[in-house]
């Protein structure tokens, strides 16, 4: 089982370009190949990266979920798919943020600028530095965060 840990800090380059960390592209599934899926995120002004075998189950399920004969449903697959890319991987480990990306995510290739590449489990996520450094929360909030979510946490998966 692969996971993606860890915070991995880099530099955009003038054409948009960012050196995917080897100690990352390591944890890419074999299934996956030398393809990731990004998509914008929802919440928050950066965009989520997908090995691509992840992003098909996650397609898979939100789909099993959608009525083709609801109106919301039908505006949520149009949303889900509209910021959504492939990225491969150049001989040199590098991928391609296309501008109107790097637009949403506050980041001017030209001023090489900082990125972080976030480990997340089975996604990774590419955010502003700057950002990124925002949303660290205080000891006493990341507690309260963590009691509120997993508090009833139990590990219901294994024995004794």
């Amino acid at each position: 089982m692969f996971r993606f840990k860890g915070d991995h800090f880099c530099r955009v380059d003038a054409k948009g370009r960012i050196l995917f960390p080897a100690r990352l592209r390591k944890k890419m599934p074999p299934e996956a190949g030398e393809v990731l899926v990004g998509q914008l995120n929802t919440f928050e002004k950066s965009l989520i990266l997908y090995p691509e075998n992840v992003w098909n189950k996650l397609v898979e399920r939100t789909l099993r979920k959608l009525n083709p004969y609801n109106e919301k449903h039908d505006r949520f697959r149009r949303e889900f798919f509209r910021d959504v890319l492939d990225m491969e991987f150049d001989a040199s480990g590098r991928v391609l943020i296309p501008k109107r990306f790097l637009d949403v995510l506050g980041v001017d290739p030209g001023k090489g600028e900082e990125v972080v590449l976030a480990g997340q489990g089975n996604i990774v996520e590419l955010i502003s530095k700057e950002r990124y450094l925002k949303t660290q929360m205080s000891g006493d909030d990341r507690k309260a965060l963590a009691e509120d979510v997993m508090g009833e946490f139990t590990w219901d998966d294994e024995t004794g």
